[in-house]
């Protein structure tokens, strides 16, 4: 197996980054967004094919935005397909891995997952600045075609606008700019790519200090999959990771776009979503505290019926003076009622 290649233009190009996206908004280790899914689920039933990544190359790692048929977070850049692809610095096509000294011995190549084909094409921000690539790979030998080019170019495109938008909570944005990296990983789940227990908990008193000095408000919604052991008792580690990633990405889908959503371990999860006024709660919570999630995606092979159980804390609800932790044990307690 071979690395990427030094890029003639990395430092310029890594400078140019961070002053195109200053961390931790692009290149740095960031939350997944149901906005970088969107795309990669188009990706899997456009082409056709059971994995499709978005990710970063940023100097030697390799961040993933978003992942579909891999639970995966970040890489060593040297076992990347991304580097490869951007040094072909428009797109890339593999039709059997296997036979490539450059791939051949790549963990998804010769691991269980035995990738072997991989379409990629390169995001740039800007021209000649390119932040990472959007790749789809498949099991079987593939000759991707021209037009399968275009369609993931168009894909591409999509993902680079989404690149230079600011669509992260302010909040959310607040607290990943005080941390370094090292903290931002410390925070994040990698398996869903959502915040941890120890990140969302800081997010909240965050989120709680603001509606007290604004007068807003905001929701906690503890999210419990209640069959949960049930599920881990029929089906192995591999499947348990993919079903909860995929009900991560199904449960940001239902959240507004301010929304923040952490992975508590397990089965359980919790949501934020703040909102001017309680009307506003009262909108943004509908769709959102469905009772069932049916699961048919990548990694899966079956389809699940989830049962989800909701704790919900109202903010304008509790009394004055109401701290993060008791409006968290709140949400906790009202779930354990149901």
């Amino acid at each position: 197996m071979f690395s990427p290649p030094f890029l003639e233009n990395e430092h310029q190009r890594l400078a140019l980054l961070e002053e195109v996206a200053p961390a931790p908004f692009v290149p740095s280790y960031v939350l997944r967004e149901e906005r970088f899914d969107r795309i990669s689920r188009i990706a899997l039933r456009l082409l056709d094919v059971p994995v499709a990544l978005i990710s970063v190359l940023d100097g030697d790692m390799h961040w993933v935005r978003s992942a579909q048929g891999l639970s995966m977070s970040d890489t060593p850049a040297s076992l990347s397909f991304a580097g490869h692809v951007i040094k072909e610095k428009h797109f890339m096509r593999v039709p059997d891995a296997s036979e490539e000294s450059r791939f051949m011995d790549n963990p998804l190549v010769s691991g269980p997952n035995q990738m072997r084909s991989c379409l990629g094409v390169t995001l740039n921000l800007a021209p000649g600045i390119a932040a990472g690539t959007l790749c789809v790979m498949d099991a079987r030998v593939r000759n991707f075609s021209c037009q399968d080019v275009a369609a993931l170019r168009d894909l591409g495109h999509l993902a680079e606008a989404e690149f230079r938008l600011d669509a992260l909570l302010n909040v959310q944005k607040r607290l990943l700019i005080k941390l370094d990296l090292l903290e931002r990983r410390a925070r994040v789940d990698p398996q869903t790519g959502c915040w941890n227990v120890r990140g969302f908990r800081e997010l909240v008193a965050m989120a709680v200090t603001d509606a007290a000095r604004d007068g807003s408000t905001l929701a906690l919604c503890y999210v419990r999959v209640r069959n949960f052991d049930a599920l881990a008792k029929q089906h192995d580690k591999g499947q348990l990771d993919a079903m909860r990633q995929l009900t991560a990405q199904v449960l940001r889908k239902r959240l507004p776009d301010n929304g923040a959503l952490a992975a508590l371990g397990g089965g359980d999860f919790c949501a934020l979503i703040p909102a001017p006024t309680p009307l506003a709660i009262e909108d943004r919570l509908g769709e959102f505290t469905y009772p069932r999630v049916k699961l048919n995606g990548p990694g899966m092979r079956f389809d699940l019926d989830l049962q989800l159980g909701f704790g919900l804390a109202l903010w304008h609800e509790m009394p004055a003076g109401t701290t993060a932790t008791e409006i968290w044990a709140t949400a906790l307690a009202k779930l354990v009622e149901t």
